[in-house]
């Protein structure tokens, strides 16, 4: 039967719940041989579709250490049957803008979404992105468009697909101005979920809402982009950060209020025609005999089968694959390489999402191939640790040796594996404010978007005792939440560094490195890494302080795996030689071609960003609206 009738809401995954890993399977580190996916030709896409060519000899292109990817589940026939224009799989960032610019195309558009209406809340905090006018009236732009594609296509190491970096930069703006308009304070229609709103505020008042920038405002005017290790970066996000929480807090982005902010554009949808079918897993993909696809088979709470047709498409937006931890261990060959060397398998190496690579699976399936690698991952970790975020302080190995350039933010997880395994220490003194005032606005750096953080880190260091095995809580100044670390101060240099940990060898060479960097400082020019004068600053005047954080040469997923299926520079998918799959687009942790070595990006937020912007840009894209 055909149905057309309008369901209210739409549901997704709970915040960053820990858990859910699917497929678990615990691999040795063996040697790494090819993965030979099994092919044929059929109309639901149970195996790699005959629209590549390709053969079980010869699709030997994934090498890895088992076969992550598997045949397509088979399904019963269905208990209910649909039609629509696009079928939007997924319903967070991405599959939201998707639907709701398809809809805005004079499409007839259905989201199948996995969770529960009442558990339907989306990630994050942050919308990355540029040239909005909401940016622009505050100062922050316009940028150059071209410019800080070139930042991005550089920071991947040129491993992305350039036009599709382009399309992100270009469109942002609209994106994000498009979804502002929507918004409507107050609307009884809105389900105010932040742990700290006052429902009374608009999640668009200044107060809760805020732009990332550098410390230096306070001296002022700021010229974007800031240089840091080399690396550009630029104030270009809305951060929903609601309410300032002034207490050390542990979580997420559980203040957020981006959830309510998307369910204008959940409802602008629905206000358009698209319908929302939630409690819903994602299984195949189906094709005609030429391969093109036609719509997708989901399934149920209850296991009965439910059957999309699409005149047009599927936009697949599922999500990432950090909860699977067969193609975490096997796609992210540089995370599974380091974990196997210290002992660690398959399972501890997923992160926190829920999400289990369902849709990057299906496009396999149906003939499309995942990015080539190295595939990224939310994993933001090396280097120091302390309270200022990358803020590019003196680090110090285990053995007391300084190792990299510090303000190369790019770089810290590689530069840190490379090191012994340890302690990995924050060295600064009593001028440490000037570094973390000029620091970049990288994932993770200083947000003076709310000075009071600076202020109240000042007042948590001023507080620190000194020569005190137990040091100090320092609240942060890079999040919303208020999460702390711990830091250990003294008024001698080699007290400090007793604090975190360095003894006899390890002392002498933390000292004698120290004297080494202090001369660098003095000179005005690291003729070692190459770090920008402005961050070279002497460590001699007490008190001293120090942060040591630990080297295990491991990591997990973090956040979310980044890797996604290929496609053509219109976001639709294409098989191993290119050729494009006719009616199969992807958007969000879907897509490929957006990360190239790491989460290496000139400013916070561009994850979900990009899954607004491409989710938004594909839905155009498939009912033939025009984008930048």
């Amino acid at each position: 039967m055909s149905k057309s009738e309008s369901r209210p809401g739409i549901s997704r995954r709970e915040l960053f719940k820990l858990g859910g890993v699917a497929a678990a399977g615990v691999v040795g580190a063996g040697a790494l041989s090819a993965c030979s996916p099994k092919s044929s030709s059929t109309k639901d896409a149970t195996t790699t579709s005959s629209s590549s060519g390709a053969s079980s000899e010869d699709m030997d292109y994934y090498m890895c250490k088992n076969d992550w990817l598997g045949s397509a589940p088979k399904t019963g026939d269905p208990s209910e049957t649909y039609d629509c224009d696009i079928l939007v799989l997924g319903g967070g960032h991405a599959g939201i803008h998707a639907a709701l610019a398809a809809a805005e195309g004079g499409a007839s558009v259905m989201v199948a979404e996995m969770t529960s209406e009442a558990n339907r809340k989306v990630k994050g905090e942050d919308i990355g992105h540029v040239n909005s006018q909401w940016l622009i009236n505050q100062g922050y732009g316009p940028y150059d468009v071209g410019e800080v594609t070139r930042e991005f296509v550089r920071r991947s190491g040129g491993r992305c697909n350039q036009e599709i970096i382009r399309k992100f930069v270009a469109n942002s703006g609209e994106a994000v101005d498009h979804l502002f308009s929507l918004i409507s304070w107050p609307n009884d229609r809105i389900k105010v979920n932040s742990a700290d709103a006052n429902p009374e505020l608009s999640p668009l008042d200044p107060s809760q809402v805020i732009c990332q920038v550098s410390g230096a405002t306070a001296d002022g005017p700021v010229s974007y982009p800031i240089i840091c290790g080399g690396n550009g970066s630029y104030a270009a996000v809305a951060q929903f950060m609601g309410t300032i929480v002034h207490e050390p807090q542990q979580g997420v982005a559980a203040f957020s209020r981006l959830d309510e902010v998307e369910q204008f554009a959940i409802l602008a949808g629905q206000d358009k025609g698209a319908q929302w079918h939630y409690e819903e897993t994602a299984i195949k993909l189906t094709q005609n005999d030429s391969g093109d696809i036609t719509g997708a088979i989901t399934q149920k709470a209850d296991g009965s089968y439910v059957q999309y047709n699409t005149s047009i498409g599927v936009i697949l937006c599922t999500g990432d694959y950090a909860a699977n931890a067969d193609m975490v261990w096997n796609l992210n060959t540089e995370l599974a390489e380091m974990n196997a060397r210290q002992g660690l398998g398959a399972s501890d190496s997923t992160g926190f999402s829920t999400s289990n690579g369902a849709g990057q699976k299906m496009a396999c399936w149906a003939g499309g191939v995942m990015q080539p690698a190295p595939r990224a991952c939310m994993a933001i970790s090396g280097g120091g640790g302390g309270p200022w975020g990358t803020a590019p302080y003196l680090w110090l190995n285990a053995d007391g040796k300084r190792f990299c350039n510090e303000a190369n933010s790019v770089g810290m997880q590689v530069a840190t594996w490379q090191q012994p395994i340890g302690n990995i220490t924050t060295v600064t003194d009593a001028n440490w404010y000037e570094t973390t005032k000029n620091a970049g606005l990288d994932h993770g750096a200083p947000n003076y978007g709310r000075p009071v953080y600076f202020e109240e880190m000042k007042q948590d260091m001023a507080a620190i005792p000194l020569d005190d095995a137990n040091g100090g809580t320092v609240r942060g100044c890079t999040i919303a939440e208020r999460m702390a670390a711990t830091v250990f101060a003294s008024n001698t240099l080699e007290g400090a560094l007793k604090l975190a940990g360095y003894d006899g060898a390890s002392l002498k060479e933390a000292v004698a490195q120290i004297a080494a960097y202090n001369k660098l400082c003095a000179a005005g020019d690291d003729t070692e890494y190459g770090k920008e004068a402005i961050y070279m600053k002497p460590i001699n005047t007490a008190p001293f302080y120090v942060c040591p954080s630990k080297n295990t040469k491991t990591t997990t997923a973090g956040l979310v795996t980044l890797a996604g299926i290929m496609t053509d520079d219109d976001l639709q998918a294409v098989d191993a030689k290119g050729d494009t799959i006719k009616g199969l687009w992807a958007a969000g942790n879907c897509l490929g071609g957006r990360y190239g070595n790491a989460y290496a990006t000139p400013f916070a937020g561009n994850s979900i960003g990009m899954a607004i912007t491409h989710g938004r840009v594909a839905g155009k894209l498939a009912t033939g609206q025009t984008v930048l």
